[in-house]
């Protein structure tokens, strides 16, 4: 089993950042290996809810389905990891602070054949990946709307 989680701060409030995290259409714009999203993105998230996504991996593309099985807004969300060839669970924990929104993401992944041999590989890569998703939507949301706070 493999443990991945980022925390970071982002300079919005819990509300803004926890609609961005759950409207999956925004996957692929801050998810690098998001490369397409169907069924189930445009629905209300809740419990039971599925979601296709077509991820890139080792240079293939790979369907994945997450099931979401935890949903409390806007402090925390949570899927498992259902039509996936590394079957896992993660979730999203917000808490409002002091200048913003506190995130903690969390990844746990439990790889079989192939992928548990080289699991040290792939979780290595997963951790620098994961970390570098996070940093790029708090670039993305922290940009948004910067406007209004530089005024005349």
């Amino acid at each position: 089993m493999t443990r991945i989680e980022h925390t970071l701060t982002i300079e919005r409030s819990v509300d803004e950042v926890f609609d961005y995290l759950m409207d999956a259409n925004n996957d692929p714009v801050w998810m690098a290996h998001v490369v397409e999203v169907g069924r189930g993105a445009d629905k209300p998230v809740e419990p039971g809810l599925e979601i296709d996504e077509t991820v890139k991996f080792l240079g293939k593309r790979l369907p994945v389905t997450m099931r979401v099985t935890e949903h409390e807004p806007p402090r925390r969300s949570a899927i498992e990891l259902t039509g996936s060839p590394i079957p896992g669970r993660g979730s999203y924990e917000l808490e409002a602070v002091d200048g913003g929104t506190r995130l903690t993401a969390t990844l746990e992944t439990d790889a079989h054949g192939f992928f548990k041999l080289a699991e040290p590989v792939f979780a290595r890569m997963a951790r620098r990946d994961f970390a570098g998703n996070f940093e790029t939507l708090k670039d993305l949301l922290e940009a948004r709307n910067d406007s209004r706070t530089h005024g005349p």
